[in-house]
């Protein structure tokens, strides 16, 4: 297999604990979806102390967020090098993770999704500047593209704005996430064949056949 390149993140959201431990070694950087995994405390630990690069993101969609609290409390303790709180998550949540994150110099995420539609460029400076307040390592937009005019205002972010990583999900929304790493963004995200997390997400064997012919 081709090595992957490190401005690759495999997220990882369908997989039980043997696999996710098999596909360690193979990947520089990978998110684990926790919310989505059936990973024990002691699974979580044990994948952790194997790989020191792992983003671990808990979606709270049932709102339970003292439960995403204790998961991220515990990844951090663990060893997580970054976690992904979303930024519509109530602020003193985000506020005790980020403050607990300080403590075991671990990189946040804070992240904005919209699985509708792409806003404004003024709603999305709206959006980073929210993200700042918490001084993250990285914001992360992702939206969705429902035309070629989604895509060209959510990439035009780079011009403005530093630690970011934009793209757009939805077929349409593709050629954003190939072109995230090529302006700016410390990586893209790629699925695992056949098991991606998110609509438009490209396999981590094609991502990263397209970037090595971009990059020759």
């Amino acid at each position: 297999m081709n090595v992957i390149r490190p401005d690759i993140c495999v997220s990882i959201g369908k997989a039980n604990f043997e696999e996710i431990k098999n596909l360690l070694p193979k990947f520089p950087l990978i998110e684990l979806r926790v919310d989505l995994l059936d990973l024990s405390k002691d699974e979580l630990k044990q994948l952790l102390a194997l790989h020191g690069n792992l983003i671990i993101t808990y979606r709270a969609n049932n709102g339970d967020y003292e439960l995403m609290l204790d998961k991220l409390n515990k990844v951090i303790e663990f060893g997580a090098a970054w976690v992904d709180v979303d930024i519509d998550t109530p602020d003193d949540v985000i506020k005790k993770v980020v403050a607990k994150a300080r403590t075991k110099n671990c990189r946040v995420i804070i992240s904005y999704h919209n699985y509708d539609k792409t806003p404004s460029t003024s709603i999305f400076n709206s959006i980073i500047t929210s993200a700042s307040a918490y001084n993250p390592a990285l914001t992360k937009i992702a939206c969705m593209a429902n035309s070629p005019n989604d895509c060209a205002r959510v990439l035009s972010l780079y011009e403005n704005h530093s630690n970011i990583l934009a793209f757009c999900m939805g077929q349409v929304g593709t050629i954003t996430r190939i072109a995230a790493p090529i302006l700016g963004a410390p990586f893209t995200y790629a699925g695992l064949p056949g098991k991606g997390t998110a609509p438009g997400q490209i396999d981590y064997i094609k991502m990263n056949e397209i970037l090595n012919s971009i990059n020759q």
